[in-house]
């Protein structure tokens, strides 16, 4: 993330930075703001002039993750780019966000409070997992353009992503293993990127 050039915006990444840490270390319902306001450096009374509740600061947490999200795995169709270079390029991008430690923090720090509150996991995401909007649009375009078969692309672009979580993400959130190294990770990405093309591409 780039750094804030504010005061005030750096006092409320700050702030969001101290919660991720003490909600992962000590759970949601267990944190205080008193000791997010200690980690952060900063006052209670601060704390409380940038988020009213300690659940607004997860929405914020929330929000960090999306958008830390849609910076790292973009993907723009390009009719002139093969489908499967183009589809490997974003399921790599999308491993190498969830292999990054601040991202495996903010995922565990997410996933433990959403498992607690279905609801809250239903207004903040929806039905849909991370990643999944831009590769729904990118199989769109490429259905318009001719180039895939017509399918159910909902349905789809959370299959292909599921394929990528099995190495990616639930063995770093439930047992805290490794990455997966750069060889398994093109790995994945080109076998992920084959399989739905062997299924789908027009040929």
């Amino acid at each position: 993330m780039p750094t804030p050039s504010r005061l005030t915006d750096r006092k409320h990444a700050a702030i969001v930075t101290a919660a991720v840490q003490v909600f992962h270390d000590h759970g949601f319902e267990n944190a205080s703001m008193d000791h997010i306001a200690e980690v952060a450096k900063v006052s209670k009374r601060t704390v409380y002039n940038h988020f009213e509740s300690k659940e607004k600061l997860f929405v914020a947490i929330v929000d960090q993750l999306k958008s830390n999200a849609n910076e790292a795995a973009p993907i723009n169709y390009d009719s002139h780019l093969p489908l499967d270079q183009q589809l490997i390029t974003f399921l790599r991008s999308v491993i190498d966000f969830h292999s990054r430690p601040e991202s495996r923090r903010l995922a565990r720090v997410v996933v433990s409070k959403l498992l607690t509150d279905p609801a809250l996991a239903q207004e903040l995401f929806g039905n849909a997992k991370i990643f999944e909007s831009t590769l729904l649009k990118w199989m769109e375009q490429a259905q318009q353009d001719g180039r895939l078969r017509t399918f159910n692309t909902a349905i789809v672009a959370r299959q292909v992503l599921s394929m990528l979580e099995t190495f990616c993400i639930w063995p770093q959130l439930l047992r805290d293993a490794d990455p997966p190294n750069t060889r398994l990770r093109n790995q994945v990405a080109a076998e992920a990127a084959a399989m739905f093309l062997s299924c789908y591409r027009q040929e």
